[in-house]
């Protein structure tokens, strides 16, 4: 009478029961979410919602895909494949070595940071701005208090100052012209236009907000936790394409900073850089997370803070700054005129 083979320890059994059944459904959710998208249906709510938080979608593959590369099956292994694959087709990019890029004229610095309108820490506001001196700087969700308290820091360093509400403008080079506006009248936060000099160069600075889109909710049993139905989109997009208009109008050298509200998963990023370049994807490295739901000072979960350019400049470089209390952290982007 022969010994009965070895069999697996609990844990092991249990890992391999795990991986049976998480491995096929976080592949088929994955891929089914990118098929939709080049489907061209990457604006039904819940494809456009699920952008937010897609980079951590891929995370089960960290466990998942070790776990089956130990398996015998081979098309086990394929499968565990599939969500690396996709990441690297989506995000691939953003871990490429940049080639060098020739300039002409003068670098300049730009930084834009939601400082967030509940923020009472203006130490940590100017601590966050003096950390990277830029040239320029542009405040979303900025309150009164906030904007005096800033400018009397600033006041001899940055001389040129523009402060409307909600949103605010330090330079410290000569504002020749300056508007204010709503991308939607009426609607949403106001947005700053301003043609700055440079070293005897014009440049057009916007400062801009588009809402944010609530997600819609149904709570069944008046539990606290809400099932989602809906994600409403339509004030974002709808300043987005005013913000198109306004950039259709501007000619020569144009920066756009601000806190966007949507990451470079959505469709209306693919629209905006159709006509600007990105800083970060152009410049800089890996996912460049700016904005954390959870309190000030925890690691950021998605970006969706930019400094967009258009083609008569490059990005040389962008760096995040710290919190400074707020929910964001600032972006920081060098510029210089392309040759």
């Amino acid at each position: 009478m022969t010994d009965a083979p070895d069999r697996p320890g609990f844990l092991r059994r249990l890992g391999i029961a795990g991986s049976n059944v998480l491995t096929p459904l976080h592949t088929a959710l994955i891929a089914t979410y990118t098929a939709i998208r080049w489907l061209g249906a990457g604006d039904w709510w819940l494809v456009d919602a699920l952008g937010y938080i897609l980079p951590w979608l891929f995370v089960p593959s960290l466990v998942l895909l070790p776990v089956a590369l130990f398996r015998r099956r081979r098309a086990w292994r394929l499968l565990a494949l599939v969500p690396p694959v996709l990441f690297c087709l989506t995000y691939g990019h953003l871990f490429l070595p940049r080639l060098p890029i020739e300039t002409a004229g003068p670098e300049f610095s730009v930084l834009t940071h939601n400082v967030y309108y509940r923020n009472e820490d203006v130490d940590g506001v100017a601590a966050a701005i003096d950390a990277h001196a830029p040239d320029l700087f542009v405040l979303q969700e900025l309150e009164p208090e906030m904007a005096a308290a800033l400018d009397n820091r600033f006041a001899s360093r940055y001389p040129t100052h523009r402060v409307e509400p909600g949103c605010g403008l330090w330079s410290r080079h000569p504002i020749l012209e300056y508007a204010a506006y709503q991308l939607v009248p009426g609607e949403g936060d106001w947005v700053q236009q301003a043609v700055v000099e440079i070293d005897g160069r014009r440049i057009t600075v916007l400062n801009v907000h588009p809402r944010s889109p609530p997600i819609q909710g149904i709570h069944p049993l008046g539990l606290p936790l809400a099932i989602p139905t809906g994600f409403v989109t339509a004030g974002r997009d709808g300043d987005v394409q005013g913000l198109l208009s306004r950039i259709a109008r501007i000619d020569g050298p144009l920066i756009v900073a601000g806190d966007f509200n949507l990451t470079d998963q959505q469709s209306q990023y693919r629209v905006l850089t159709q006509h600007l370049h990105d800083a970060h994807r152009e410049s800089s490295w890996g996912l460049g997370f700016t904005f954390t739901y959870s309190p000030p000072g925890s690691p950021p979960l998605w970006r969706i803070d930019y400094a967009f350019h258009s083609s008569h400049l490059v990005a040389l470089s962008t760096a995040r700054g710290g919190y400074g209390g707020s929910d964001h952290r600032p972006v920081i982007a060098r510029f210089a005129f392309a040759e």
